[in-house]
């Protein structure tokens, strides 16, 4: 007994049709474009970057409950100590020097408000400042690549 096995012709696996054209759809020029691009930009790629990220966070959570739980007191500086082993493991040559630089910077001045002067600058700064190191350190480059690649490009004369 033979089997006899015949091809079937479908759109799938590779096959084209004569009859359609390939459409590009609306998202994949303008905005949707765009945003993609701008969020594979700005959202971080690696786990040690993510963790800096999500602890810089962590610096804007304000708990007012130290008389309760006095271990919040701590809370600040130790994230921001978990800032800059995050950098120093995501080590990236001369840009994670200068990124340690801002972060060694604003985690004295976290130490310094905490512990010290409590009204010494706005906390949206310094956290702000720790914001800016991780980003540095992590995908800075690729987003001013971007924006400078948009200002070079010359316009159609027609």
């Amino acid at each position: 007994m033979k089997l006899r096995m015949e091809a079937v012709k479908s759109n799938c696996c590779k096959t084209k049709s004569s009859s359609t054209s390939l459409r590009k759809t609306a998202g994949s020029r303008g905005s949707m474009s765009l945003l993609s691009t701008a969020l594979l930009i700005l959202l971080p790629k690696c786990p040690l970057c993510l963790t800096a990220y999500l602890s810089a966070a962590g610096l804007f959570i304000d708990i007012e409950n130290e008389q309760l739980a006095p271990f919040l007191l701590h809370a600040k500086p130790l994230l921001g100590a978990v800032i800059i082993a995050m950098i120093l493991l995501n080590q990236r040559g001369r840009r994670t020097y200068i990124a340690l630089g801002v972060a060694v910077v604003a985690m004295v001045l976290l130490v310094v408000q905490t512990y010290f002067i409590p009204a010494l600058l706005p906390d949206w700064i310094i956290y702000g400042a720790f914001f800016m190191a991780i980003w540095y350190n992590g995908n800075f480059r690729y987003f001013y690549r971007f924006i400078r690649s948009g200002k070079q490009q010359k316009p159609l004369q027609g």
